[in-house]
C-alpha cells in the first residue's frame, strides 16, 4: 500500500525579535517519542549555533556599538514600498546577525517592516533582501562602523506578476501558538504581507492539554462577531477563518485524519474527536464525515489535510464528500502518486491546495484566477472548481486546446491537442513536466535569466481515450531560500470521450483494498461506547467501499 505507517511532522522553531520563548519544536502528530528526540536534537544545535558564533550574538558582539538601521525595500519600476525578508551577515567574518525587534522566519531571513528600525552591531554589512516569490532577490553592501543610525532603500525586480494575469494567492491552512494576542496580531498583519499573500485562513483547533498555547483558536472564535480577522483583512491580506476537524488514535498517533472546514459559520463540534487526542475525553465513535457533511450544509469548502495522513481520506473522496486535496502542509512527505494521481485515475475532479500548518515556516500558496473582490467565498469557489495550482517559489501556466486549469475537454475519438506551459522561478527548478494519466510524457529544462529562470514546452499530443493533464516542477527541484524543497503542480485539465472520465479498475482495487485494511484499524483500536457508535465509524468505509465495487461490476 501507498500509506506511510509514520507521518513525520513539521519541526520548526520561531523566535519572535525579544518575545522570551522557549525554542519550541512544533510537530504535528508523530510520536511522543520522536516528538522529545527532535527536541533534544533542536536545542543542540541551537547549542551548537550559539558556540560558532552563529545564530545569536555572541558576547564580544554584544560590547560592539550598535546601529539602529531602518531597511525599505521598493518596487524598482512602480516605486511602491514592500515589506519583505532581509539576511544581514558581517562582511568581515561572513557570520549572520541575529536581530532584535524583527520576525525570525528561517535560515536567518528575518521580516523587514520600515516601521521598526533593526538594532545590531555597526560593522560594515551585506543585506540580502526579498519579497515573497514574485521578485529577484537583492544584495546591498553597507558600511555602519561609527555609525549609531542609518536608512537604505533597496529597489527589488519583479520577475513576475501574477495579478497581472488576475492570479491570487492563498494560504488554506495556518495556526499560531506560544503568542500573546498582539504577538498574533503582528505576525499575521506583517508575515503574509512579506511573503506576498492575497488571502490566509487561519484556523482553529483542538488538541488537551497543549490548546491552552493555540492563540488563533481565540482568534477565530472572535472571528465569527468580527474581530481580529475583520480588521486584519483592512490591509493587503485578506484573512479567512477555518477549522481543522481531527481524529487521532493516541495524542500524536494516525487516526481518521484531518479536515480543513474553512470559511465557515460557526465550529463543528466536537472541534477534535477521541480520547487520544483529548486526553481520555469522549470516545472514537464519530466519522469525520458527520463534520465534514455539517460544514458543508453551513456552505463552507471541506480540504483533505496532510496529503494521505488518516483513514478516512479514501472514503471520503470516494463518497465525493471532500472539494480539493492538500499536500506538503506541515510536512514535506509524501508523493502527488499517493493521493492525487490515484484519484484522479479514477475519475475524481481533485483540485490541488496547499498550505503550511504551524506558522508560514514555507512561501506555500495556491493560485487560483479571480477578477473582482477578493473574498474567502469568491476564492474558494475558484478552488472548488479546479482551477489551482500549488507552489512556494515557481509560477506555473498551462493551457490544453485553449482550456485552462479544471476545464474539461471533450472527445468523441483519437485526437491530437496542441499542450503548452511555462514556468517562472527565483531559484533553478530544474525543468518543466508534462503529466498525462499519472505519467511524464514531456519534459524541458531551465534557462537561466536576469535573476531568475524559465522553462517553456509547446508541442502536440495524440491521445486516444479519457484522463487528464497536468504541469509540474520535477520531484527534486533544489531548495528555495527558507531551505524548503521547491515544488509547483497545476490541478488538471480533464479529458472526457463521450462524456465519461477515466477509470482505472486497478486502482478501484487497490483502494478497495486500503479500507478494508483500515477497518480493521479500526476495529482494533477504536474506543466505542456502543455498537452504533462504531458501525457508524465503520459505515463510512463500507459505503465507499461498496461504491467502487458498483463501479468495478459496471466495467
Amino acid at each position: 500500500m501507498y500509506r506511510s505507517s509514520v507521518w513525520l511532522g513539521l519541526i520548526a522553531t520561531l523566535v519572535v525579535g525579544s518575545f522570551a520563548w522557549e525554542n519550541t519544536v512544533l510537530s504535528h502528530d508523530v510520536s511522543l517519542h520522536k516528538h522529545r528526540q527532535t527536541r533534544r536534537l533542536a536545542r543542540a544545535k541551537a547549542r551548537a549555533l550559539t558556540a560558532a558564533g552563529k545564530g545569536r550574538l555572541s558576547s564580544q558582539t554584544e560590547k560592539q556599538e550598535k546601529c539602529q538601521l531602518t531597511i525599505e525595500l521598493i518596487d524598482s519600476q512602480t516605486q511602491e514600498p514592500l515589506f519583505g525578508l532581509v539576511r544581514l551577515s558581517n562582511s568581515a567574518t561572513g557570520d549572520h546577525l541575529a536581530l532584535t525587534d524583527a520576525i525570525d522566519r528561517d535560515m536567518n531571513w528575518y521580516v523587514a517592516d520600515p516601521s521598526v528600525p533593526l538594532v545590531m552591531p555597526a560593522v560594515s554589512l551585506q543585506i540580502e533582501a526579498l519579497h515573497g516569490i514574485e521578485y529577484a532577490r537583492a544584495v546591498r553592501s553597507m558600511d555602519l562602523r561609527g555609525v549609531s543610525k542609518a536608512k537604505v532603500s533597496i529597489p527589488l525586480k519583479r520577475i513576475y506578476d501574477p495579478r497581472a494575469d488576475n492570479w491570487r494567492s492563498g494560504n488554506t491552512h495556518l495556526h499560531l501558538m506560544k503568542m500573546t494576542h498582539a504577538e498574533a496580531v503582528r505576525y499575521l498583519r506583517t508575515v503574509p504581507r512579506a511573503d506576498g499573500l492575497d488571502l490566509v485562513f487561519v484556523s482553529h483547533l483542538r488538541r488537551l492539554p497543549d490548546e491552552r498555547h493555540y492563540i488563533t483558536n481565540e482568534i477565530v472564535e472572535n472571528s465569527f462577531q468580527g474581530g481580529a480577522l475583520k480588521r486584519l483583512s483592512q490591509g493587503p491580506t485578506r484573512f479567512g477563518n477555518g477549522q481543522e476537524h481531527r481524529h487521532n488514535f493516541g495524542a500524536y498517533g494516525e487516526g481518521y485524519g484531518h479536515v480543513m472546514l474553512l470559511d465557515l459559520r460557526k465550529l463543528i463540534r466536537p472541534v477534535s474527536i477521541g480520547p487520544g487526542i483529548m486526553n481520555g475525553e469522549g470516545s472514537d465513535g464519530i466519522p469525520l464525515q458527520r463534520g465534514i457533511r455539517l460544514a458543508r450544509k453551513d456552505g463552507a469548502t471541506a480540504i483533505w489535510c496532510h496529503n494521505t495522513y488518516g483513514f478516512e481520506d479514501v472514503a471520503n473522496w470516494v463518497s465525493g464528500e471532500l472539494h480539493a486535496q492538500n499536500i506538503f502542509d506541515g510536512s514535506p512527505q509524501g508523493s502527488y502518486q499517493d493521493s492525487f494521481y490515484r484519484y484522479l485515475n479514477l475519475g475524481m475532479k481533485v483540485p490541488f491546495s496547499t498550505g503550511t500548518d504551524w506558522f508560514l515556516y514555507d512561501f506555500s500558496r495556491v493560485y487560483v484566477p479571480l477578477t473582482g473582490e477578493l473574498t474567502a467565498e469568491s476564492w474558494l469557489s475558484k478552488l472548488r472548481a479546479g482551477k489551482s495550482y500549488i507552489t512556494n517559489g515557481t509560477f506555473l501556466e498551462f493551457e490544453v486546446d485553449g482550456k485552462s486549469l479544471g476545464d474539461t475537454i471533450a472527445l468523441s475519438g483519437p485526437r491530437t491537442l496542441e499542450v503548452q506551459g511555462r514556468a517562472v522561478g527565483r531559484n533553478d527548478f530544474q525543468g518543466l513536466q508534462v503529466i498525462h494519466n499519472g505519467r511524464q510524457i514531456h519534459q524541458t529544462k531551465t534557462r537561466s535569466q536576469k535573476g531568475h529562470f524559465s522553462a517553456e514546452c509547446r508541442f502536440t499530443l495524440s491521445v486516444e481515450g479519457s484522463g487528464w493533464l497536468a504541469l509540474r516542477i520535477p520531484l527534486e527541484a533544489g531548495k528555495n531560500e527558507l531551505d524548503k524543497p521547491l515544488f509547483a503542480h497545476t490541478s488538471p485539465v480533464y479529458l472526457q470521450v463521450d462524456g465519461k472520465p477515466v477509470f482505472r479498475p486497478e486502482v478501484a482495487r487497490d483502494l478497495i483494498q486500503e479500507m478494508k485494511d483500515n477497518l480493521k484499524t479500526i476495529r482494533s483500536k477504536g474506543k466505542f461506547d456502543t455498537a452504533e457508535e462504531m458501525n457508524a465509524v465503520l459505515r463510512v468505509h463500507q459505503d465507499a467501499i461498496e461504491n467502487l465495487q458498483s463501479q468495478l461490476q459496471g466495467r
